[in-house]
């Protein structure tokens, strides 16, 4: 049986608590300037926000370090040595697991990933997100490889904005946002016999599609939808569907800065 833990987080003196999932702590803290830290029980993590959400010092860590005005190579065990390294300075840096990784990074020429490239290769589908970067609310975006629009699939031309999206009602949160995108991917994946979506959203994705949520957790408009997302997901996944993750990064459909 695996042990569970709790997961605290603390974005400022008004916002911070305790959840019990992963999931739900990286969507909280998604797009914001945020302490989090797991523990085996809520009172340890309860006391670790009460002490003030401080951090250790993280060691068993790689920092892989590339100086390019000096072509000097190294690798640091913490964070803050990367920091002090890199301080005004022209760098590529990039965190690993292990030293090896770190050193084949380095070997290969310190590169980052071309996102682009990625973006550009990216398998036919269709992908959502929400995000609240406008700041105008929570939007939904739902578009295919390219990051076109395909919300005129599902919803009348007055719904969309004049950015291709979905403005949700006044309250809304993101995860909410996530999920309508979800909900809106599976209806056009099963009228256009589309065979793959995509979302950047774990909670979602791994939970809330699979109807593993507490009622009691949720607004009832929100478990209302993940009990039609549930329904739909099995019926797509009947006919052959695949719903996968994908990177924030490299999803056509991100929103950018989520709040």
């Amino acid at each position: 049986m695996v042990a569970k833990k709790y997961y605290a987080y603390y974005i400022n003196e008004t916002c911070s608590g305790v959840v019990d999932t992963w999931p739900m702590c990286q969507e909280i803290c998604k797009g914001q300037n945020a302490k989090y830290k797991g523990f085996p029980s809520r009172v340890e993590a309860e006391n670790w926000l009460s002490a003030g959400a401080e951090y250790e010092e993280k060691t068993g860590k790689f920092y892989a370090v590339y100086l390019e005005a000096s072509n000097l190579s190294k690798i640091v065990n913490t964070w803050s040595e990367c920091q002090k390294l890199t301080k005004d300075k022209k760098a590529r840096y990039k965190s690993f697991k292990s030293k090896k990784e770190a050193e084949a990074w380095l070997k290969a020429g310190a590169n980052y990933e071309n996102k682009a490239e990625i973006k550009k290769n990216l398998p036919e589908g269709i992908y959502f997100d929400a995000g609240t970067g406008r700041g105008i609310g929570v939007e939904v975006r739902v578009t295919n490889k390219s990051g076109t629009s395909i919300l005129n699939k599902f919803l009348d031309a007055d719904k969309i904005n004049e950015h291709g999206n979905y403005l949700c009602p006044k309250g809304s949160t993101n995860n909410f946002g996530e999920l309508l995108g979800i909900y809106i991917a599976i209806n056009i994946a099963l009228k256009e016999n589309i065979n793959n979506i995509y979302g950047d959203s774990k909670l979602v994705l791994e939970y809330w599609s699979k109807g593993f949520v507490k009622k009691e957790n949720v607004s009832d408009e929100t478990f209302s939808l993940i009990e039609q997302v549930k329904k739909l997901r099995n019926e797509y996944e009947k006919t052959g569907g695949n719903i996968t993750h994908v990177s924030g990064d490299y999803n056509p459909a991100d929103l950018g800065f989520h709040r």
